[in-house]
């Protein structure tokens, strides 16, 4: 109960975070923004981020927009590509600009976003660096698409990490959570 609550305290934290940023956004021409330090790399595509703007709201999950990444649990690909996000981030003292998708948290009280090193989109680096997937579901909605194309197609010709000929990614993290499931539930002889 108290980790719901605490979740849903996340949520509304960062929604109202975020809410705060657009007002202030408003009279200006660019996008809103919000800088925050990574405090770790949670899987290969989502962050966790410590707000430096608002102590109310001290920590925000984000996942990486137009990414999908190996499953956690994926031997050798999910540990590896957690490693990956967490190195790239690490830079310039793991301060990034987060430049929100959408204000609607999704189902793990994440905020999906486009996350920024300087002028490195964090979100085509580990595409480039072949930790990680387009999720070519949503790409029709990705401000950045062309860019995350580029970057994947980059990594896969160079057969970098999950694209790697000798020991590539076989299958999807859904296909590897839902095998693990069947697994769990078929009785043993």
């Amino acid at each position: 109960m108290f980790k719901s609550l605490y979740r849903n305290w996340k949520v509304i934290g960062a929604i109202a975070l975020l809410l705060l940023m657009l007002g202030a956004g408003l009279g200006r021409a660019q996008d809103p923004t919000i800088v925050a330090k990574v405090d770790y790399a949670k899987s290969g595509h989502t962050l966790e981020l410590l707000s430096e703007l608002s102590a109310d709201i001290p920590v925000m999950d984000v996942r990486l927009a137009g990414v999908q990444a190996p499953d956690r649990d994926q031997k050798p690909w999910g540990r590896e590509a957690r490693q990956c996000l967490q190195a790239l981030t690490e830079q310039s003292e793991g301060r990034v600009r987060v430049e929100p998708q959408s204000l609607t948290p999704d189902g793990y009280g994440r905020i999906w976003a486009y996350v920024w090193q300087g002028k490195q989109l964090v979100n085509a680096a580990v595409l480039a660096e072949g930790c990680a997937f387009l999720d070519s579901d949503r790409l029709s909605q990705q401000r950045y698409g062309e860019q995350l194309i580029y970057a994947q197609e980059s990594a896969r010709l160079l057969g970098l990490g999950i694209w790697d000929p000798d020991n590539p990614l076989r299958e999807t993290p859904a296909s590897f959570r839902q095998s693990r499931r069947d697994e769990a539930s078929d009785p043993v002889d």
